[in-house]
């Protein structure tokens, strides 16, 4: 098996089709179908199945995908980076950024860099954790900055920078603000704007209510925009959860609220594919991030 099958078995399994997948790569049909049944034989097995429209990946074909599509992203990753170590800090980096990085550390990382090395360009994505982390893992990204997974999922690797706070947040003259020491249930009185189920804000929100022995809140409204939820706080008694950091940047007229039991520190900080070698443009955006890090601090 070479590189050259696994990157046209990748590219049928991706298109469901061997002609769409021979357009893609710029190859011949025939060309395409003959270095897949090589594959096929070296493995001894069937990888596809033919459909009455394009094909599908057997049980041993979705096995291999598993493989065969890291193995792709990882041969990329080390063309990029011996490109990248003859050539200097050049090229595109690609960042994912959490809420709380893209409104207030991010903009002045890249501003210097750009700066300071002119032959170096960024394209930069804004998210939650869950979908950054999947542009991460399917190689659409080069780094992301952002709250850490209390485990950093297969194949990825963290570098931790800073803490911050989460807590239960709402508007500046909440109902809520007026009592001594509200509790967990009061919050349940009040409908929630919360981020989708699979983001790690939500999950952490929830599992504060499970320790606390109550259902967690339905989302009344799901946005996964900060600047819509702060929006939507502002304007009604509504409930969120957010980090202390975008409270100034993106969410202002928004303040905390102390309540026992709906507060917790978090780690945030960079996360790269661990398999892949950083490029001196990556490497020199992590010093850059580190260095404005130590300023930020916990907070």
């Amino acid at each position: 098996m070479d590189f050259a099958q696994v990157r046209y078995f990748n590219a049928v399994a991706r298109h469901g089709s061997f002609s769409a997948a021979a357009k893609a790569l710029g190859i011949t049909q025939p060309g395409l179908t003959k270095a897949v049944r090589r594959l096929e034989a070296s493995l001894d097995c069937t990888l596809f199945v033919r459909l009455p429209r394009g094909v599908a990946l057997t049980q041993q074909g979705d096995a291999l995908l598993e493989h065969a599509s890291r193995l792709e992203v990882q041969l990329e990753d080390a063309r990029k980076q011996v490109r990248a170590v003859a050539r200097g800090a050049v090229g595109e980096l690609r960042i994912g950024a959490g809420p709380s990085w893209l409104g207030r550390a991010l903009p002045r990382v890249v501003a210097e860099l750009t700066a300071e090395y002119p032959r170096l360009s960024f394209h930069v994505v804004g998210g939650y954790n869950s979908v950054l982390m999947e542009a991460l893992s399917s190689g659409d990204l080069d780094l992301v900055v952002s709250a850490l997974p209390d485990r950093s999922p297969a194949g990825l690797s963290a570098i931790p920078l800073t803490t911050d706070t989460i807590s239960v947040v709402a508007r500046r003259g909440h109902p809520l603000r007026t009592k001594r020491r509200p509790q967990p249930f009061s919050t349940l009185d009040y409908p929630w704007v919360l981020p989708g189920r699979d983001v790690l804000l939500r999950s952490r929100l929830e599992a504060l209510f499970h320790v606390a022995g109550l259902e967690p809140p339905a989302a009344k409204i799901e946005s996964d925009s900060i600047s819509f939820i702060a929006g939507v706080l502002r304007k009604s008694d509504m409930l969120s959860f957010a980090t202390s950091r975008v409270l100034p940047t993106e969410m202002y007229g928004v303040e905390p609220l102390p309540i026992p039991g709906l507060t917790m520190s978090r780690s945030a900080g960079i996360l790269s594919r661990a398999e892949a070698g950083i490029t001196p443009a990556g490497q020199a955006f992590i010093e850059a991030i580190r260095k404005l890090a130590k300023e930020l601090g916990a907070n």
